[in-house]
C-alpha cells in the first residue's frame, strides 16, 4: 500500500514537472513571438515614416533625388532612395530595427501648379476701388513676348474689374485723363467687367504652400526672384518695396502693400491681396509682363512714370510649364 502511494506521488510529480516545463517553453516561445512581432512592426513604422518624411522634404526641395542612408528614427534607422521624373516619382524606404528590415515602395506624381484664369492685363476685385493712373505708364492687353515683341495670342482687355460700377468709374472718370494708358490697351473692350467667382483665398494658399521662396517685409533693390529657365513661386509676407535692378520670373504673391520702382521687372503672374486695404504704387520704369491681379476689400492702385503692364502669354506659359507644386498624388503604396 505504501509503495503504491509512493509510485502515485512520483508519477504526479513527474507529470507536474512536465507541465511546468511545457508552460515555461510555451511562455518563452510566446515571448519570442511577441518580441519578433514588435520588431517587425517597428521596422514597418520606421520604413513608412521614412516615406512620409521624404515626401515632406520633396515638398520644399523640388529637385531632391538620390539615396540617403542611415537616417535615425525611433531607435532604428532607414535608407531612402528617390528616382524618376515628377510625373512618375518612386520612393523606396528600408526600415531597420533590431536586425529586422521592412521595405516600403511608393509611386507618386507631383501635381501641376494651377494658375488662375487670366482675363485681362490687370484684374481688380474689390468693394472699394481707387485708381490713380498718370504719367507715361502703359496698360496693354495685346499679347507680348517677354522681349517686348508682339505675341501670338489674341488680345485681352487692358483692365478687368468685378463690377459694372467699377467699369463705369474707370471709363468715365479715368480714361479721359490718361494719354497712354487705358486707350492703348488691347482687347475689346479695353475695360471689361467680369464677375469674380474665383476663390482667391484658396488660390493664394496653394501658392503659399508651394512657395520656393518666402520673403519678409522690406525693401529689395537687387537679386532675382526666379529666372527664365528656373521661375519660382515667391511669397512676400507683408509690405514690400521692389526697386533698383531686381527682377523675377514665375508667380509672386504679396500679402500686403506693394511698391515697385526703378527698373524692377517681373515676368509671370503678380497677385497682391489682403483682407483689408491694399495699396500698390508703381513709379519709374517698373513693369510686369504677364498679368497682374489685385484682390482686397479696398484697392488703392497708383501708377506714374513709365511703368508698363503688358499681357504676356509667353511669360504666363513659362510659369505654367516650369513651376512645380508641393502636392503629390500617391499612385500606389507597396510593402
Amino acid at each position: 500500500m505504501g509503495k503504491g502511494i509512493l509510485i502515485i506521488i512520483a508519477g504526479v510529480s513527474i507529470i507536474i514537472t512536465l507541465l511546468i516545463l511545457s508552460l515555461n517553453s510555451n511562455n518563452n516561445q510566446g515571448t519570442k513571438t511577441t518580441v519578433a512581432y514588435f520588431d517587425a512592426m517597428q521596422a514597418r513604422l520606421i520604413s513608412n515614416s521614412g516615406i512620409e518624411i521624404y515626401l515632406e522634404k520633396l515638398r520644399r526641395d523640388k529637385t531632391l533625388t538620390g539615396t540617403f542612408l542611415d537616417n535615425s528614427l525611433m531607435n532604428g534607422d532607414y535608407d531612402v532612395t528617390i528616382w524618376g521624373p515628377d510625373t512618375a516619382l518612386e520612393i523606396k524606404s528600408v526600415g531597420n530595427f533590431n536586425d529586422v528590415s521592412h521595405t516600403s515602395l511608393i509611386k507618386a506624381r507631383r501635381d501641376p501648379v494651377t494658375l488662375p484664369a487670366i482675363t485681362s492685363s490687370i484684374y481688380v476685385s474689390t468693394n472699394d476701388l481707387g485708381l490713380n493712373l498718370a504719367g507715361n505708364m502703359y496698360i496693354d492687353g495685346n499679347d507680348h513676348n517677354m522681349d517686348g515683341t508682339a505675341g501670338p495670342n489674341p488680345p485681352l482687355p487692358g483692365i478687368g474689374v468685378s463690377s459694372s460700377s467699377d467699369s463705369a468709374y474707370v471709363v468715365n472718370d479715368l480714361k479721359p485723363k490718361i494719354s497712354n494708358a487705358i486707350q492703348g490697351a488691347g482687347g475689346t473692350p479695353s475695360v471689361y467687367t467680369t464677375p469674380d467667382t474665383t476663390n482667391w483665398d484658396a488660390i493664394t494658399q496653394n501658392f503659399i504652400f508651394a512657395a520656393d521662396t518666402t520673403v519678409a517685409s522690406g525693401t529689395y533693390s537687387s537679386g532675382t526672384f526666379g529666372t527664365l529657365s528656373n521661375p519660382k513661386i515667391t511669397y512676400v509676407n507683408g509690405d514690400v518695396q521692389l526697386t533698383g535692378q531686381a527682377s523675377g520670373y514665375g508667380v509672386m504673391i504679396v500679402n500686403g502693400d506693394l511698391s515697385m520702382s526703378g527698373n524692377f521687372t517681373f515676368y509671370g503672374i503678380l497677385i497682391v491681396y489682403g483682407k483689408s486695404e491694399v495699396e500698390t504704387k508703381t513709379t519709374g520704369n517698373a513693369g510686369i509682363y504677364g498679368a497682374s491681379i489685385f484682390v482686397g476689400e479696398s484697392i488703392d492702385f497708383q501708377a506714374t512714370g513709365n511703368a508698363t503692364f503688358y499681357y504676356s502669354s509667353q511669360a504666363i506659359n513659362n510659369a505654367k510649364v516650369n513651376l512645380k507644386s508641393s502636392r503629390f498624388k500617391i499612385l500606389s503604396w507597396w510593402e
